[in-house]
């Protein structure tokens, strides 16, 4: 019998990979010896290449994502020399880097029909036309007996496969699928919802977060598991991605019903202007989200985490701070400024090279330069969001954060503190609490 080891490397200890699940329960009925292995990208390589090679598997699977492809580059060139027999199956985001590498498959785009396929075929061929299945054809990912591994962990689950919404920069643009994995119309299928969730909170995740690119789609979906949350004893919290746009008073009413940190959004919200919106793909309206922002910011019940990307198409740094003073008025519990990717297989890719961007070729495909923004002012951006994160993000500051923006604009208050640390000679990371509260001190101070 064949051992086939399916080999996660994540981002760190808390995450878990949803792919290596639903492909193990895709070949559970095939006479095969699966095991799961899970690393972090902040183990040694060594380390992790020991651990797998003394498992001597015939097969290795791996998924391949930004954040691991490096990582996982150098872990297979070794691999390939100390198990030389071995079989090795790529797939995920950044799979096609490794199409040159003998005698390994590669899996592009959604694997779970094609990689049951190999298996079926004893893993020596790969039929790269399968069709792909219906998400809700795909079986439930997890056991009972993951509880071990993802007991505290960030769980992963989704309803729904594709987004309606083209935003350029998203590997979502190109994707035209639209998949439930539940017909909220069939009792059968709100029976099967309802038990995949028991099935999850039973694993006692630390959060369980809904990778749906706009959860909030469907409302009779999003009603029920909103309920479920709200009615749900354990410590576990539910995050959702959701499109603000789309929330309306109805959902107020429910949320407003939610325990304190029982649920978690994350909002995109990107950028303000509108002209710079639509150049991106987004047909999304400030004014409706602010209001929607202020009205969750009031019930003081539901985290946001709210997002804005530096480098969209025809936005300036001037366009970039309007964006995070006004939403820095609404409170968000954090507010990330991300710098924009020009990821592969993305519309952006084309746009960026017909306006003379310029980024990163490999992970994480980071912008370095646009047609509106030289590559000092987005490094000026990048201080900036290290210092949201340590001063806003991480909610030690609230007062003082809200009594300081009665008076300045968020981006005059962050260019306060990084013009304190170039004073101080003090590094934009790895700052302990007691030094944050001694620079806050004297920015407050030179405010009175």
């Amino acid at each position: 019998m064949k051992k086939v080891s399916l080999i996660a490397i994540n981002s760190s200890w808390s995450q878990s990979n949803l792919a290596l699940y639903y492909l193990r329960e895709m070949i559970r009925d095939l006479p095969l010896q699966v095991q799961m292995q899970v690393f972090s990208t902040r183990e040694p390589v060594l380390q992790i290449v020991e651990a797998i090679h003394h498992q001597k598997a015939d097969i290795l699977c791996f998924s391949a994502y930004i954040w691991n492809r490096s990582y996982l580059q150098a872990i297979l060139k070794i691999l390939r020399k100390l198990l030389p027999e071995a079989v090795f199956v790529v797939g995920g985001p950044e799979s096609a880097v490794f199409a040159d590498i003998e005698g390994c498959h590669v899996i592009k785009g959604a694997g779970e029909a094609a990689f049951y396929a190999l298996a079926a075929s004893g893993f020596q061929h790969l039929d790269s036309a399968s069709s792909s299945l219906h998400l809700a054809e795909i079986p439930f990912p997890y056991r009972p007996d993951d509880k071990a591994e993802l007991e505290d962990h960030l769980v992963y689950y989704e309803c729904y496969r594709g987004c309606p919404y083209g935003c350029i920069y998203c590997l979502s643009a190109s994707d035209r699928r639209c998949e439930s994995r539940f017909n909220m119309v069939s009792q059968q299928d709100r029976i099967s919802l309802h038990t995949e969730l028991d099935a999850l909170l039973a694993l006692k995740p630390r959060t369980l977060k809904f990778i749906d690119r706009s959860f909030n789609i469907n409302k009779e979906l999003a009603h029920y598991i909103w309920n479920y949350a709200i009615q749900d004893e354990s410590e576990t919290d539910f995050h959702f991605e959701i499109y603000p746009d789309l929330i309306t008073t109805e959902d107020l009413q429910l949320l407003e019903k939610a325990k304190p940190g029982k649920i978690r959004f994350e909002i995109g919200i990107q950028t303000i202007n509108a002209e710079v919106a639509a150049a991106s793909g987004r047909k999304s309206n400030w004014e409706q989200s602010r209001r929607i922002l202020n009205k969750l910011r009031d019930f003081g019940n539901i985290r946001v985490h709210a997002d804005l990307l530096a480098g969209l198409p025809g936005e300036t740094k001037a366009s970039v701070l309007a964006s995070l003073d006004a939403l820095c008025l609404c409170e968000p519990a954090a507010v990330q400024l991300g710098m924009l990717k020009i990821l592969p297989d993305t519309p952006m890719r084309e746009v960026a090279r017909e306006r003379g961007y310029i980024w990163m070729e490999d992970p994480p495909y980071q912008v370095l330069a646009t047609d509106k923004m030289s590559f000092a002012e987005l490094c000026d951006l990048d201080d900036i969001a290290h210092l949201l994160s340590l001063y806003w993000n991480k909610e030690e500051f609230k007062p003082e954060w809200h009594e300081l923006l009665q008076n300045h604009p968020a981006s005059a208050i962050l260019t306060n503190l990084k013009a304190i640390y170039q004073e101080l000679g003090m590094p934009l990371h790895s700052i302990s609490k007691e030094k944050r509260q001694k620079v806050m001190g004297i920015l407050r101070e030179r405010d009175s």
